[in-house]
């Protein structure tokens, strides 16, 4: 009886659901996995915007699900590649690049989470500075041992729009 009792605790135990093998993680260490994740990849891009030799493709692959759209600060959905190609052309063109991380949320629930926060960037793209407030919000999903971004909306305030617009009539009139 004993070893019967026992056997059915293992058995029990061993289908308590989880799909994939590994250790039991709590939800602090998954939000805590997920907060490295997104200071890193925004420092990361901060390298990569100063100059650094960071493939900005690989790095994107690296955190970002590949068919995901990003929405962006104007309102565009694109996916993952033109987004790549827009940060490729960018880059050259930027100076004193800055960025931080404000008011960062993280919420996981099980194999899904989110994290929410503002990006503030500063930097100057072709001699214009642009300050850019930017109310971002990431879904992750769990893979394997770690998180990819599975969808990502950012917005951005009326100052910042303006800037882009500034930007946007330079540019043309440089033509």
């Amino acid at each position: 009886m004993k070893h019967a009792f026992v056997l059915c605790l293992l058995v029990l135990v061993s289908c308590s659901g989880r799909d994939t093998p590994g250790p039991i993680r709590s939800v602090a260490q998954d939000e805590s996995m997920i907060r490295d994740m997104v200071t890193s990849l925004n420092a990361q891009l901060a390298k990569a915007c100063n100059g650094a030799a960071v493939n900005t493709d690989s790095l994107m692959d690296a955190y970002y699900e590949q068919n995901i759209y990003y929405i962006t600060p104007w309102g565009w959905s694109e996916p993952l590649d033109s987004t790549k190609v827009r940060l490729r052309r960018a880059i050259p063109r930027i100076r004193g690049f800055e960025n931080r991380i404000e008011n960062l949320e993280i919420k996981v629930y099980g194999d899904g989470a989110y994290a929410s926060f503002i990006l503030r960037q500063n930097y100057t793209v072709d001699g214009t500075l642009l300050e850019e407030y930017l109310p971002t919000t990431l879904i992750l999903e769990r893979r394997g041992q770690g998180w990819k971004i599975v969808r990502a909306h950012r917005s951005t305030d009326y100052e910042t729009f303006q800037q882009y617009i500034a930007l946007q009539k330079k540019q043309e009139g440089a033509k």
